[in-house]
């Protein structure tokens, strides 16, 4: 039969020689965590924006610099309080942490030598942060996939493309980055026109074109420089390839490329500049030429003598 007298007079007073510790354990741990966070938000925020004007970085990527660092570092902060909090509290409860401590040093040793894989990944995304390579919001390329970065940590990459597939990606498979968003971009395309247009013609309607996108009020501040005739790219099979190029604010290039080229189909067809598509041309010598009439005046003969 259980005494539930004693068991109460006995947590009640284990509760008051331990309480009391346990409660400045769990509040000053919190508190704790919350000073550093704030520490750490404040160091961080005056060291990006001290880098952001020394590299004339806009504000977007400013930004998503620093919500990319304080993610990894606060979540590195709090997995390391929540570990010594807990020790803590084991020992109120006259757990022996000292064999634990020791079992966690052998288990990291033994997890080391099966995760490599893992601490690779880890590795690797310490640089990625460090060396500032991409941040959460950029659009990049990274094994042969595309897409905007939609997270980032010590482990993994995560993607999702134009179908809105998500890609996440381990950070040690990761050795080529091609950031398409870092503090400037650029519209880089060809126009193909027909051999027989007035090329000078052509090259001052596209100018035109894309001075009236960069002084268009909507466009005008996403661009840096009006896109332009570079040069004649090549004469194709079909048509003269004339190469534009324009430099945009980061990630602005994609929509002033269709503004672009909306705008040059219409201008294309107000001065009869036409836009070239695949055509065959077949030629026949005389000799072909005189077995086809022959073969054509060949099937008419039996319905003239049945006439």
């Amino acid at each position: 039969m259980i005494d539930w007298g004693n068991v109460m007079d006995s947590v009640g007073s284990w509760l008051g020689s331990h309480g009391a510790r346990l409660l400045l354990i769990v509040v000053g741990s919190w508190i704790f965590y919350q000073v550093v966070r704030l520490f750490l938000t404040r160091i961080v925020r005056r060291l990006v924006e001290l880098r952001a004007r020394i590299d004339r970085l806009p504000k977007e990527d400013e930004l998503r610099r620093i919500k990319s660092i304080l993610g990894i570092l606060i979540g590195a902060l709090g997995v390391a309080i929540f570990a010594i909090a807990t020790f803590m509290v084991l020992s109120e409860f006259n757990v022996n942490i000292g064999p634990l401590i020791a079992s966690a040093g052998v288990v990291g040793i033994a997890i080391g030598f099966g995760a490599q894989s893992l601490i690779k990944d880890t590795l690797n995304g310490l640089f990625i942060m460090l060396e500032d390579q991409f941040n959460p919001g950029d659009v990049i390329k990274i094994v042969d996939v595309s897409g905007q970065v939609e997270d980032f940590n010590m482990r993994r990459t995560v993607l999702r493309d134009l179908d809105g597939i998500v890609h996440i990606i381990p950070n040690g498979l990761i050795t080529t980055v091609s950031n398409y968003t870092r503090e400037w971009a650029r519209v880089n395309m060809n126009v193909s026109v027909d051999y027989g247009t007035d090329l000078e013609k052509a090259i001052a309607v596209i100018n035109k074109v894309g001075k009236d996108i960069a002084a268009d009020p909507e466009f005008g501040p996403m661009t840096i420089s009006p896109p332009q005739v570079l040069r004649v790219e090549n004469l194709a099979d079909y048509g003269v390839e004339i190469k534009i190029v324009g430099d945009t604010k980061p990630m602005k290039q994609w929509q002033i490329a269709g503004e672009l080229r909306l705008r040059l189909k219409k201008a294309f067809d107000e001065n009869g500049i036409e836009i070239p598509f695949p055509q065959t041309k077949v030629s026949f010598d005389k000799a072909q030429l005189d077995q086809i009439s022959r073969l054509a005046r060949d099937s008419t003969l039996p319905a003239r003598q049945q006439d």
